[in-house]
Formats: C-alpha cells, structure tokens, sequence
C-alpha cells in the first residue's frame, strides 16, 4: 500500500470537494483503479469516498452558516449543492436539524465557557497575510487529545532529515463542534530543506490570517481557542474562512525544557 498516494488523493478532493470529481482523476492520483482505491481509502479512513466528500461539503457549509454572514442560498451553492433545497435536506439528515436553526444557535454554540471559569482574555490579533508553504505532514484521527498527537509527532520526527527542520506546524482539520470526534483528523507538519520520498507534501496557508498567541503548556490551549470563538469573534464583525486552523509551535519540547514556557502561534482563517 503506497500510503502517500493515499494521503495525495483525500487532500485532492479536500481541495476539490464542492466539485465534480472524476474517477479518471483519483486512479491517476493514487495510481490505483477505483474499486482498489476505493477498499484502501475505506481500510484506512473508515468512510467511502463518496461519504467523505459529502461530509465536507455539509460540515463546510456548517463552517460557513457559523463563521460567515452569506445567505445560506449562496452557502448551499458555494459548497457544491444544486440547490439550497438539496443542501437543506441533506444537511438536516446529517445532523438532525436545518440550516436555518444551525445559524441562530452560533452564539449558544460558540460561547461555551463555563460561567465558574475564570480566564484571562487574549490579546487582540494581528490581521496578515500568510504566503503559501509546501509542507511534509502526517496525519492521525484524534478528537485533539494531546497524547495521540504527541504519538504522531514522535513517529513524524523518527524519520532521518538530512537538513534541519525549519518550522512545526499543526493543521486543525475539522471543527470539534461541528464534525464527530472518531472522525476529527490533525495533520502534523514540518517545513525542510531535506528531500523525503516517503511523506506525502501539501500546501498550507495562502491568505489571510489572524494570528493569536498561546503562552504555556497544551492542556490548557482549549481556553485560548474559547477565548477565541466565544468571545472575540463574536464581540467584533469579522467573518472567518471555512479553511483549517493553523497551529505554529514556535517555542516547544525540542527548544524549551519549561512547557510553561511554550508560545503557540494560532491562525484563524478570515474571508
């Protein structure tokens, strides 16, 4: 099993999800036919094709009934639907509710911090534009708990670099509020100069961001992330891409023996 010819397909129709996708497309991809590809990507994703490009376009369409002010007309078309009647449909089967009421329940939704909570709120973000970056990456499912991502980055980093390792970063793929936790996936990335056939590449960034700053150790990043979405996104008019979140881990383990010391870039995608 050539698992980075996997990994090339699922990011293809990421990027491609509100699209028709041949199956001409995928077997040039994953250099497998399509019922071969189709028992691999089954194997290791436990989704069909079809299923997952389907989740993408509801659960992204949810991103932007949340995060944006576009009518959900626009929405329905924007993530691949014909119609805002089929998307409507579809996206109620799924998560037993329809768009309409997913979109008047943001507030309830993202102001989910425990009113005993007592936590200190961030600093405003700096609004950039991140270039595009190629970068090597491995990916696990995990509903964002720390000792399966340090499995993943431990694993990442056993390979031999024959150049040193330019920058770390973490690609929150799904949203935990919205996509079910056995199926959340994180993407550990690295930026090199060093060549390795054996991980798949893909490109990261390539817009606007807002870039917050976590101080201290990784437990305790689910207070910035609610700091965030419950509050400054929802105390100021700005509207957020649908794209993943984007971690940098500039200060970490492999340059601080102090995790409270440990400062994390968090990139927020904007429209």
């Amino acid at each position: 099993m050539n698992l980075k010819h996997i990994y090339n397909t699922r990011n293809y129709i990421e990027m491609h999800y509100n699209q028709i996708i041949s199956i001409n497309s995928l077997e040039d991809i994953s250099s497998y036919s399509y019922r071969n590809l189709q028992r691999v990507f089954y194997s290791l994703f436990k989704e069909t094709i079809g299923a997952y490009q389907t989740r993408l376009k509801i659960e992204n369409g949810y991103k932007k009934l949340l995060y944006s002010n576009a009518p959900i007309s626009d929405i329905a078309l924007e993530v691949g639907f014909a119609d805002v009647q089929s998307f409507s449909k579809t996206f109620k089967k799924h998560f037993n509710f329809s768009p309409s009421i997913a979109r008047n329940q943001k507030e309830l939704l993202l102001n989910d911090v425990h009113p005993q909570q007592t936590i200190s709120p961030i600093s405003e973000p700096e609004i950039l534009f991140i270039p595009e970056k190629t970068v090597y990456y491995s990916s696990c499912k995990t509903s964002y708990i720390n000792p399966e991502i340090e499995t993943l980055w431990d694993t990442l980093l056993q390979n031999e670099f024959s150049e040193p390792i330019t920058d770390f970063f973490g690609i929150i793929t799904d949203d935990i509020v919205i996509t079910e936790k056995t199926k959340c996936t994180y993407e550990a990335c690295i930026t090199t100069e060093a060549i390795l056939k054996n991980l798949p590449i893909k490109k990261i960034f390539g817009g606007q961001y807002a870039r917050f700053f976590h101080h201290g150790c990784y437990e305790t990043l689910e207070e910035t992330y609610q700091q965030i979405f419950g509050k400054w996104f929802l105390n100021n008019n700005i509207e957020f891409s649908h794209l993943p979140v984007i971690e940098q881990y500039i200060i970490n383990n492999g340059n601080c023996d102090n995790p409270s010391d440990y400062l994390t870039a968090i990139f927020i995608p904007l429209l």
